[in-house]
Formats: C-alpha cells, sequence, structure tokens
C-alpha cells in the first residue's frame, strides 16, 4: 500500500471551541479505516474538512491528483418520491455521468439495491435500504476515497450485517479506499484495517487492527510504581510489553512465577500482578477517559 491521502497538523475552532486540533494522518491506497471518538471529539469536523465542505484554519490536506472523493455524512438527501434507480439518474444527470444506465445497474449490484421493485419509492424504503442507496449516491461517480459517517448507526443486525459485507465489496470490487466513522466498536473491529482514535479535538492515537488485537488479548498485568526499573528488567530479559502508567501488559502465556522471581532477585516491589482479558472498549475508555465505565461514543 502507498500513502494516497495525507493531513498535516489541520486545526479548526469555532470561536473559543477547538474542534479539530493539530491533527496529523496518513491514509494508505486501499484500505479501511475506521474514526473513533467520543461525543465532541471532533470526527464529524474532521469528516467535514478532509471532504472541503468547510476550510481549515491551519494545516493542509494532501491528495493524489485528479483524486475522486465520496462521502455520506449526516442524513442522506434523498428524493423520497424516487425510486432507487431514479434517484440515482437524477444525481448522474446533474454530474453528467456517461454510461449512466450502465454505472446506475453496477452502482445497485454494490450496494444491494439490484433486486428491489424498480417501481418502489424510497420512502417505503427500511433504514437499511436508505442506507444503501445513500451509499449509492455517494459512489456513483466513481470514488477513489469514500468518507462514510456512521452508516450502521439504527440498523438492526441483518442490516449491520449487509453493510459490512457492501463496505468489503467497495474495497475489494470497487478498489475504493474508506474512512468510516463509528461508535460501535463491535462493528468497526469486524471491518477495518485500522483506527483513528480522537479525544476532545486531538487525534490521540493511530493504531492497526493488528496491532488492536494484540493489545486486547488476554494478558498478564504487572502494577509497580518502579517504572524505570521495571522497564529496564523487562528489556534486559527481551521480553515483549507495553506500559500504561504503573501497569505492565505482558502476553497472556508469559510464566509469572519465574519473572516474579527475576523481580524480587532485582530488589523491586511489584504491587499486583494478574491476568486479564479486555476488549475493543476496554482499550478505549482506558486510552480515553482511565476506563471510566459511563462515557458515551458517537
Amino acid at each position: 500500500m502507498s500513502d494516497f491521502f495525507k493531513v498535516h497538523n489541520i486545526h479548526k475552532s469555532y470561536k473559543e471551541h477547538i474542534a479539530v486540533d493539530q491533527v496529523s494522518f496518513n491514509l494508505q491506497k486501499g484500505e479501511i479505516c475506521g474514526l473513533v471518538g467520543e461525543n465532541g471529539a471532533g470526527k464529524t469536523t474532521l469528516l467535514r474538512l478532509l471532504t472541503g465542505l468547510i476550510r481549515p484554519d491551519q494545516g493542509e490536506i494532501q491528495a493524489q491528483p485528479g483524486l475522486k472523493t465520496g462521502a455520506l455524512i449526516e442524513s442522506p438527501a434523498l428524493q423520497l418520491h424516487l425510486s432507487a434507480q431514479d434517484n440515482l439518474h437524477y444525481l448522474g444527470l446533474q454530474l453528467g455521468i456517461s454510461n449512466l444506465e450502465e454505472r446506475i445497474a453496477t452502482v445497485l449490484t454494490l450496494v444491494g439495491l439490484d433486486q428491489v421493485d424498480s417501481r418502489k419509492k424510497s420512502k417505503d424504503f427500511s433504514l437499511g435500504m436508505r442506507q444503501r442507496l445513500a451509499i449509492g449516491l455517494s459512489i456513483l461517480h466513481q470514488p477513489d476515497f469514500l468518507i462514510l459517517d456512521e452508516p450502521i448507526n439504527g440498523l438492526d443486525p441483518a442490516g449491520i450485517r449487509e453493510m459490512r459485507s457492501i463496505i468489503h465489496n467497495l474495497r475489494d470490487q470497487a478498489g475504493m479506499t474508506i474512512l468510516i466513522s463509528s461508535h460501535i466498536l463491535s462493528e468497526l473491529e469486524m471491518v477495518v484495517d485500522r483506527y483513528l482514535i480522537m479525544h476532545q479535538g486531538k487525534l490521540v492515537r493511530q493504531i492497526t487492527k493488528e496491532e488492536l488485537e494484540a493489545q486486547v488479548a488476554g494478558s498478564l498485568c504487572l502494577e509497580s510504581q518502579q517504572i524505570q526499573e521495571i522497564t529496564a528488567l523487562l528489556n534486559k530479559l527481551k521480553l515483549s510489553f507495553h506500559q500504561e502508567g504503573t501497569r505492565f501488559f505482558l502476553p497472556e502465556a508469559t510464566p509469572l512465577m519465574p519473572l516474579l522471581q527475576e523481580i524480587l532477585a532485582e530488589g523491586l516491589v511489584i504491587e499486583a500482578a494478574f491476568h486479564q482479558r479486555h476488549s475493543l472498549e476496554d482499550y478505549y475508555l482506558t486510552l480515553i477517559h482511565g476506563g471510566t465505565p459511563h462515557a458515551q461514543l458517537s
């Protein structure tokens, strides 16, 4: 993969409120990236900046020459008195798309609406069907980069499963790079390659799916105030670990008793040692709120 979309130190504020604070990241061609953050984290403002709906106060957004972007942000703009085909035809005429009927057929297949009665008006669609049509409208012009804001919000389990399949098809069959904002972390976990985690306007962590899975797997946790000394010992023993505050997390299979013997031999103090299981939400809440159980995502 190669970087084809770059964001460098973009900043956006509204009077005294900083919505996006010096955010930088790159997107790689062909990846599906998940944008995670609680209410007010700055996700929607960031998406609006990326699509050009608003301009940053500072920083820059660089894209490969000729890059075409499609987006579904907030409520889909559907012509409710028209069918799916006619909605697409109406937009296609405005965009001047050539081979329009062929393109409409392709889009309907990609979003799973090709078997819907062509006479059925979109006002009679289910929520999931409306979401699929809205995505169809956003990809009619064959974008290289697709931005989706909460595409599975409000869907039932069957609708979520269908949407997950559509997102994968857009990447695998249509070659799109996709950025998804969602608060349903368990569903992001099943579709994305990488996460961008925002908090109070800042991008606080970028982590791949593989890296996250390694961190949220079961682990051996050691707790000690002697951070530098424990760090030095674990490095000396060539053990894999990551540290958060006074806690050290090692692979679950790490033999505990031999490790404790090494620590005691160095005259170091361990205040707690235990095995624990993690979830994606545990990781997020620990990172953002120090594990506060009542935090709400959006």
